[in-house]
């Protein structure tokens, strides 16, 4: 069996490749799956769902913002097999995040720039995550959107990996280096709230590609070394010109992105003004990933 992501296997590459830039570019029209009822989904509707995510890695989802709340998430995300939640900071006991700018609270939300009307720089989720807790798939649903700004730009990795390794095969290698991409361990008061990990950008799992990355400046760790700093300086240059393949969207109220952890940012938006509601939207991210035969009908 050929191996795509194999840089001894050119022929397996060179025939995957052709499949994949053969699909058609990211769009609303192609991705939007409408669900009649979010916590039920019917076959039909998870079949949709997941040819868009095979196909593209992503998906829209539209549905009545009446329906939108932790338990219908979590309902769907059962209904697609998705068990294993990943409990990051400032989620809530099921693991769920709701995102919206601090109120100035004083629990430290303001220190993260999800929690903020700034912009986010393009990142996979959980990519400060250990080894095996790594994020597979994540939903983001929007409660309200922001009255400007607030979209986001997503990117399959499998379309990151095909540009750096036609670019330079070598870019690939320094990104699969067990040691390429570092977070330092994150301590407050003396106390390690999460301990120190490094892997690569890109790796395989189950035959399927995954990467972390963050396009952060500081509190991360690239490996040393003219082979990385040239991949790293390719990543960047990338994400300053890749158009056709990246899908804009600014979430309204009832849609929902889910993913298998792609690429994104989010450009800033204007705060919310006296009696209008934040920009309000609720995410969960798992460790699996959505496969045809773990539906729950």
């Amino acid at each position: 069996m050929f191996n795509p992501f194999s840089l001894t296997d050119e022929s397996g590459y060179q025939r995957w490749r052709r499949a994949r830039l053969a699909r058609p570019a990211p769009s609303a029209a192609r991705l939007r799956v409408r669900l009649a009822r979010l916590a039920t989904p019917s076959e039909a509707e998870l079949e949709a769902i997941a040819t868009r995510l095979a196909s593209d890695a992503m998906v829209l989802i539209e549905t009545s913002p009446t329906q939108l709340d932790a338990a219908a998430l979590l309902a769907l995300g059962h209904a697609l097999g998705l068990r294993r939640t990943e409990a990051n900071h400032f989620a809530d006991a099921r693991a769920v995040s709701r995102i919206t700018p601090t109120d100035g609270q004083g629990d430290g939300r303001g220190d993260y720039i999800p929690y903020t009307e700034r912009a986010l720089n393009w990142h996979t989720d959980g990519y400060y995550n250990a080894p095996d807790r790594q994020v597979q798939t994540w939903m983001l649903f929007c409660l309200h959107p922001a009255r400007e700004g607030g979209e986001n730009h997503l990117l399959d990795p499998e379309i990151a990996y095909l540009r750096l390794r036609d670019a330079n095969p070598e870019h690939i290698a320094a990104l699969m280096h067990p040691e390429a991409f570092g977070i330092p361990a994150h301590v407050v008061d003396g106390q390690v709230l999460r301990p120190e990990h490094c892997g690569p950008v890109f790796s395989v799992h189950g035959g399927r590609l995954h990467m972390r990355y963050s396009a952060r400046r500081r509190h991360v760790r690239w490996r040393q070394g003219p082979e990385t700093e040239a991949a790293r300086a390719a990543l960047d240059e990338l994400f300053s010109r890749e158009a056709v393949f990246t899908f804009t969207h600014k979430l309204s109220a009832g849609q929902g992105l889910i993913t298998t952890n792609v690429l994104h940012d989010r450009s800033a938006f204007t705060p919310a003004a006296p009696g209008e509601p934040a920009r309000e939207l609720l995410r969960i991210r798992y460790i699996d990933r959505v496969t045809t035969d773990s539906w729950t009908l």
